[in-house]
C-alpha cells in the first residue's frame, strides 16, 4: 500500500510517513527498549521459581541423545528453543554456560521474551487496523507497547511472552481464513497453533479461533448449497487440527513417551488452579473472588485509567458485536470472551494466567476510546489522559529495573551491619537472604530458615518462642508469607499473631532496615510513587519485593515470648 502510494504522489508518501510510520516507529522502538533493558535484572540469581524449573530443565537437555525434558508443566518448544540457542552461543563463543549455568539460561529466555513481546506489538496493528481502521491500530498499538505487566512478562524467561504473542496471530490468521481462505493460511495456523500448544498445554484455548472460522465458512456454504465447499472447510478444519496435534507430538514427544509423568504434572497443575490442591502458595487466594479479582489488578498491571477503560472497552465491544452482527468482531471476541470465562473462574488467579488478554484489552480500549472521542467531541482530552497515564504509569514501572533489586540491596546491607556469626532467621518458601556479593557470602552467619507454613498446634508456639529467644535478626524477604497468612488466623491463628506482634515490636525486634522498589517517578524533588503491596504477589516478588530485617533488641526469654504468643490465642 505504502509503495502504491510512493508511485502515485511521493510528497503525499513523506507526508503519511512523517504523520503515521515515524510516530509507529517512535513508539515501537521505545517499547522494544522498555522490554530489553536489564534483562539480567536481577544478577543471576534466579529468584523467579519457574524460571529456576526451565533453567534446570534446558540444562538436561542434549540434543538428540536425551531429550526429555523431565518438566511438564510447560511444554518442550520453550525449552529446546532456550538450548538451541545455547548451543549456538557455546559454538560462538566456546563457553558452555550458556547451556548449564541457570543465571546465562535465563539471560537467554528473557531475550525470547522480550523477542516475541516485541513482535506482538506488530501484530496488533495489524489486526486492529484490519478490524477497524489505522486510528485503532495506533492507539492500540500504543496501549500494548506500554502496558506494564507486558513489560514485565518481557523480563521473565517463562512463556507468557510467548503465548500472548501466538493468540495474537492466530486470531489474525483466522480472520484471514474468514475472509479469504487459502491453503497458506491454514498452514500458517497449524504452525503457530502447534507451537502454542507445544509452548503450554493452555493453549488448547487457542484452537477456538480458528476452528470457529472453519465452522462459520462451512455453515455459511450449507445455507447457499455450496455442498462440496462444505466439505471441503470441514475437511480443512479436520486436517488443521489433526496436522496441529501432530506438530505439537513431534515438538512435545515426551507428553506420550513419559505419558504417566505428564499427566501427574497435569493433575497436579489442574488441581492446583482449579483449587481442588491447596498448597501453600496459593493460600492467597483463599478468600478472592472469581473475575472480581482479575479485575482489581488490572490497576496494577496496567495503570488506573487504562484499567478503567478496559473494563467500559470489553462490555462496549461485546454490545458491539451484538448490535452490528458482524462476524470479523464475533471472531476478535469469542476468544478473550471464552477466555476469561474460564480462567476467571480458576482458584489460582497467578496474574499471568492472563497475559495473553492484554492485547485484546488494548484492541477493545483503542475502538472505545476511538468511538467516544468522535461522539462527545468536547471530552477529547480524555484519550490523552489515558495515553499520558498508560505512558507515565509504563515509565514509573520501567524504572524498577533501572534500579538494584532489592534483595541484593538488603544482602549487602547485611554484610555492612550485621556482624559475623550473627544468628539470622529467614523463612522458608522463599529465597533465602542474604545472597553472595563481592562484600561477602551467607556463610558469615548463622542462619535458620523459620517453617512458618507448618500447621498451627501447640508446638508451633513453643517453636516460635524458642527460635526466636535464640536469634539475633530476622529477615522477611517478601511479602510471600506475612501478606497472607496475617490475613487467615482461621487457618494460622497464631502465625497471624506472631506477624502482628512481630511488626508492632511487641516480641522485642525492631525495624531497622526496609527496602522497597515500587514504580515510581522522580523529577527533582518531586516524585510519585505507586504502592502494589496489595497486588497479587507474583507481580511484586520476583523483581520488587519489599524486604524487611528485625534486630533482636530485648532479647526476650523464652517464657515471656510463650506468654505474649499464647494471649488471645486459643484453641
Amino acid at each position: 500500500m505504502l509503495l502504491t502510494k510512493l508511485k502515485k504522489s511521493p510528497r503525499k508518501f513523506l507526508r503519511l510517513l512523517k504523520k503515521n510510520d515515524l510516530i509507529l516507529v517512535l513508539i515501537f522502538l521505545i517499547g522494544i527498549f522498555s522490554r530489553f533493558y536489564n534483562l539480567n535484572w536481577d544478577e543471576g540469581y534466579s529468584f523467579h521459581p519457574d524460571e529456576r524449573n526451565i533453567a534446570a530443565s534446558v540444562s538436561r537437555i542434549r540434543f538428540f541423545s536425551q531429550m526429555n525434558p523431565q518438566f511438564f508443566a510447560y511444554g518442550s518448544f520453550p525449552i529446546y528453543l532456550y538450548r538451541a540457542t545455547g548451543d549456538l552461543l557455546n559454538y560462538l563463543f566456546k563457553d558452555d554456560d550458556w547451556n548449564y549455568n541457570w543465571a546465562k539460561i535465563n539471560v537467554v529466555g528473557r531475550w525470547w521474551s522480550a523477542f516475541f513481546s516485541s513482535l506482538t506489538l506488530i501484530f496488533v496493528y495489524k489486526l486492529a487496523t484490519k478490524l477497524f481502521n489505522n486510528k485503532v491500530g495506533m492507539i492500540a498499538f500504543f496501549l500494548t507497547a506500554f502496558t506494564a505487566f507486558l513489560i514485565q512478562t518481557a523480563h521473565f524467561a517463562v512463556t507468557e511472552s510467548l503465548l500472548t504473542f501466538f493468540i495474537v496471530i492466530i486470531v489474525y490468521l483466522s480472520l484471514n481464513i474468514l475472509e479469504k481462505p487459502s491453503f497458506s493460511q491454514s498452514l500458517k495456523l497449524v504452525l503457530t497453533c502447534g507451537l502454542a500448544l507445544s509452548t503450554k498445554i493452555s493453549a488448547l484455548t487457542f484452537f477456538l479461533p480458528p476452528t470457529f472460522a472453519f465452522l462459520y465458512l462451512a455453515a455459511k456454504n450449507f445455507k447457499e448449497k455450496q455442498f462440496d465447499r462444505v466439505i471441503s472447510n470441514l475437511f480443512n478444519l479436520f486436517s488443521f487440527l489433526l496436522l496441529s496435534f501432530c506438530l505439537f507430538l513431534i515438538v512435545c514427544p515426551f507428553t506420550l513417551l513419559d505419558f504417566e509423568k505428564f499427566m501427574e504434572s497435569m493433575k497436579y497443575e489442574g488441581g492446583i488452579v482449579t483449587g481442588r490442591l491447596i498448597v501453600c502458595y496459593v493460600y492467597q487466594f483463599i478468600k478472592t473472588q472469581p473475575y472480581i479479582y482479575w479485575v482489581k489488578n488490572w490497576v496494577f498491571t496496567q495503570g488506573p485509567l487504562l484499567a478503567l477503560t478496559s473494563v467500559l472497552s470489553f462490555s462496549y465491544i461485546i454490545y458491539l458485536t451484538l448490535r452490528e452482527r458482524n462476524i470479523r468482531f464475533i471472531l476478535l471476541v469469542i476468544w478473550p470472551i471464552v477466555y476469561f470465562a474460564i480462567v476467571g473462574r480458576w482458584f489460582a488467579k497467578f496474574v499471568r494466567y492472563l497475559a495473553p488478554l492484554y492485547p485484546f484489552l488494548a484492541i477493545f480500549s483503542a475502538k472505545f476510546l476511538v468511538d467516544f472521542n468522535r461522539t462527545f467531541k468536547n471530552l477529547k482530552f480524555i484519550l490523552f489522559l489515558v495515553l499520558t497515564t498508560t505512558f507515565l504509569y509504563s515509565l514509573a514501572f520501567e524504572t524498577i529495573y533501572f534500579r538494584p533489586q532489592t534483595r541484593i540491596l538488603a544482602s549487602n546491607w547485611i554484610y555492612q551491619n550485621i556482624p559475623p556469626g550473627a544468628k539470622v532467621l529467614t523463612e522458608h518458601w522463599d529465597d533465602g537472604l542474604p545472597v553472595s556479593t563481592e562484600l561477602g557470602n551467607p556463610g558469615f552467619y548463622r542462619i535458620e530458615q523459620l517453617t512458618i507454613y507448618e500447621p498451627d498446634n501447640q508446638e508451633k508456639i513453643n517453636y516460635y518462642a524458642e527460635k526466636l529467644s535464640e536469634a539475633d535478626y530476622i529477615v522477611i524477604n517478601s511479602r510471600r508469607l506475612y501478606g497472607t497468612l496475617i490475613n487467615l488466623p482461621e487457618r494460622y491463628p497464631i502465625t497471624s499473631r506472631y506477624y502482628k506482634l512481630l511488626f508492632s515490636g511487641e516480641l522485642g525486634y525492631e525495624k531497622v532496615a526496609q527496602f522497597t522498589s515500587y514504580p515510581a517517578l522522580k523529577i527533582g524533588k518531586w516524585q510519585i510513587e505507586f504502592n502494589d503491596d496489595s497486588s497479587e504477589e507474583t507481580f511484586q516478588v520476583y523483581d520488587h519485593p519489599k524486604v524487611m530485617i528485625f534486630k533482636n533488641r530485648k532479647k526476650f526469654s523464652r517464657e515471656i515470648l510463650l506468654e505474649r504468643l499464647y494471649h488471645e490465642t486459643l484453641y
